[in-house]
């Protein structure tokens, strides 16, 4: 067989994924040799040899056997179908539209916020304000008092306040322009549409680089970016903020590639490991999985080079050493090094604290029960967000079956369900994503959906009590169900290749029976259906704005009525001055906050008065008039319970002063006895 075409067999690279077998770069099916044109790709070396006798000898014309072709021809389809994708060319006219498109999107799915960046905000007056304040603050300690990051202004006077929740430190230097509650609200705007841009350019680029057309990558995006799920997360930027994600593995990938110059790969290696840090700095709901996902595939990617064939000139006795050697000779070992310890210090330093504060307060850590709470059965994966236009309604029976319908429901989307089981299963020469890579992805969904469902899929809480029994830092996790976000990364490139793969037979069917321009309308049309699929309701609330009189208050001051839905609030409007505040929002209770808010229900009496010079507090402001706010069920009461009553009761006699101002009623706490707390 020495004749026949052959084809060359390029060096495996050593990157990220292990699903590089060292195997032939992605080809168009092999033509006969007989055929007028040429085969696609290039030559896979065959050893010389002597046939044995009786078997027959090819043409000195180098025409082969019929048999023999057919043969040699299935051999080569069948390295096409496993093959690696090359990297592609991505010019920057490509990258500008993925970009445009991504933001273009954003805002046509969260329409008409980009109309009301000052005044607005979406999805709720929850969570969102709280996070407003929460990255205003980063930027205000980043420029005042760095070392002090983490001892915000809020639950004052207790330390490493931010670490109460998700910190978002990777969003802080947005902080840095502007100041006040209104900088704060167009800050946290124009950050949420970035998050759900990113999401879309970071799929895109890492579908491009496994191997999709652009219109299967665009179609992996819209499927990333606007997966059904996401939208029961739209009020948690930290959660939506995913799409570092695949960003980074976009760069990594592409940067360990052994067929790109050496100096652009150490750059976009570097790149790709900073942006993994940035991605973890956001917070450990994801950063804690997506930490996990880089040290599986690392030790794959460990098992495949140990495994791998021993290359040319590397000596039959010590094959492992020679390769050891090389690898140590490797101009991306020192970046890689570097970028593993970027990584590991952001890691570390967002770790302490969370730490700290899991000592010092008890209620911090996550008790089995709390996670029980937020788990959910098989039923979770059925089930739609009920604000999803298309699959809410015909999934509310289902979804009444599940514990926390605001984070365990996972329904993936019809479409994008469909599009991946074709993306997984057809049989084609040349698939778009090699089988090991596909067969892997749709591993990862099902342990990640297994996962997400928490303690809920077995009456022990297994699988996932080994997670939260021995793994480092799950027992830090409250809402199981964000693991999730994960599984929508590999069902968004697994429906990619489905709309890869039908858009490709729409084209073969067009060049015999249609007019050409057959796949772009095809693949249009999957992109649009993914993204009315996904996209849901969202409400645009006009955020509440303090008044001119609340402005300048002497600190700590404490707005009154308290609770958990009311305290959001009142964090937002500490972001102008930042003045010190006794209460926050906080991803769990302890004793302090507690009671201090329950000492309120009597406000303004000799014993909440007494409660609150303890407590350090100098100005209260009662508001008579609150904005519809999402309330907190079952256990969070505002206090005082009737603003109203409390204004009109009598102050004689407590040592403070009142005045009021429109729907404001402020009071200055005076000197005089504090409540005795500590005692027996």
């Amino acid at each position: 067989m020495s004749n026949a075409r052959r084809l060359d067999v390029p060096q495996c690279p050593t990157g990220l994924l292990p699903v590089c077998s060292g195997r032939l770069p992605y080809a168009a099916p092999i033509r006969a040799a007989s055929e007028d044109k040429p085969a696609t790709g290039t030559d896979l070396p065959s050893p010389q040899r002597t046939p044995p006798p009786g078997e027959e000898q090819p043409a000195r014309d180098g025409a082969l056997p019929a048999a023999a072709r057919a043969r040699a021809n299935a051999r080569r389809n069948r390295l096409a179908a496993r093959a690696w994708a090359p990297s592609p060319a991505l010019p920057g006219r490509e990258l500008a539209l993925v970009v445009l498109a991504g933001v273009l999107l954003a805002i046509l799915t969260t329409w008409p916020l980009i109309l009301h960046l000052p005044s607005r905000i979406a999805p709720d007056l929850g969570d969102p304000v709280r996070t407003a304040w929460e990255v205003a603050w980063v930027g205000h300690a980043l420029l005042h008092d760095p070392l002090h990051l983490f001892d915000a202004n809020a639950f004052y006077p207790h330390a490493h306040s931010l670490a109460f929740s998700d910190s978002l430190l990777g969003y802080g230097p947005a902080g840095l322009f502007g100041s006040g509650t209104v900088a704060a609200l167009v800050r946290y705007n124009l950050l949420f549409l970035f998050a759900w841009s990113l999401c879309f350019v970071g799929a895109y680029l890492l579908a491009r680089e496994l191997g999709l057309g652009r219109l299967g990558a665009a179609a992996a995006g819209v499927a990333f970016a606007y997966a059904p799920y996401r939208i029961t997360e739209a009020g948690h930027l930290h959660v939506i903020s995913s799409g570092g994600i695949p960003l980074a593995l976009f760069l990594l990938l592409r940067g360990y590639r052994r067929d790109r110059p050496k100096t652009g790969r150490r750059a976009l290696v570097l790149a790709g490991w900073l942006v993994s840090a940035w991605q973890v700095s956001l917070g450990f709901t994801l950063g804690l999985q997506y930490c996990y996902l880089l040290a599986l595939l690392a030790l794959l990617v460990a098992i495949q080079w140990w495994r791998a064939p021993v290359p040319d000139g590397a000596g039959p006795a010590q094959p492992r050493a020679a390769r050891a050697r090389a690898l140590l000779d490797s101009p991306l070992l020192a970046v890689t090094l570097v970028g593993v310890v970027l990584l590991g210090a952001v890691a570390v330093y967002q770790a302490v604290p969370y730490l700290q504060v899991a000592n010092e307060y008890p209620t911090a850590k996550r008790t089995i029960k709390e996670v029980k709470n937020y788990s959910s059965g098989p039923a979770a994966l059925l089930a739609a967000p009920a604000p999803n236009r298309v699959w809410g309604p015909v999934t509310e029976g289902l979804r009444d079956k599940v514990h926390s319908k605001n984070e365990s429901v996972f329904f993936p989307g019809g479409l994008i369900l469909v599009l991946a089981l074709v993306g997984l299963l057809w049989r084609s020469r040349g698939p778009p994503l090699m089988p090991r890579l596909r067969l892997g992805l749709a591993l990862g969904i099902l342990v990640c959906s297994v996962l997400a469902l928490g303690m809920g899929l077995t009456g022990a809480g297994y699988p996932y009590r080994i997670l939260y029994d021995i793994a480092p830092g799950w027992n830090g996790v409250r809402v199981p169900g964000r693991i999730f976000t994960t599984a929508t990364l590999f069902y968004a490139l697994l429906a990619g290749a489905g709309a890869h793969l039908l858009a490709g037979a729409a084209a073969a069917w067009g060049e015999r029976r249609a007019p050409h321009g057959l796949a772009g309308v095809v693949g249009v049309a999957l992109a649009i259906g993914l993204l009315g699929e996904g996209a849901g309701h969202m409400a645009h609330p006009v955020v509440p704005q303090p008044a001119r009189a609340e402005v300048g208050l002497p600190g700590p001051l404490l707005d009154l009525p308290t609770d958990g839905a009311a305290d959001r609030v009142w964090q937002y409007f500490s972001t102008d001055g930042f003045y010190k505040i006794p209460v926050g929002n906080s991803t769990f209770d302890f004793p302090a906050v507690d009671d201090l808010r329950g000492g309120m229900s009597g406000f303004p009496d000799r014993a909440s008065i007494e409660k609150l010079r303890f407590y350090g507090v100098r100005t209260v402001v009662l508001h008579l008039v609150l904005p519809k706010l999402p309330g907190i069920v079952g256990y969070a009461y505002a206090e005082p319970p009737d603003a109203a009553a409390a204004a009109r009761k009598p102050v004689a006699g407590l040592g403070v002063t009142r005045r009021q101002v429109g729907s404001l009623v402020i009071y200055e706490i005076g000197p005089g006895p504090a409540a005795l707390h500590g005692t027996d």
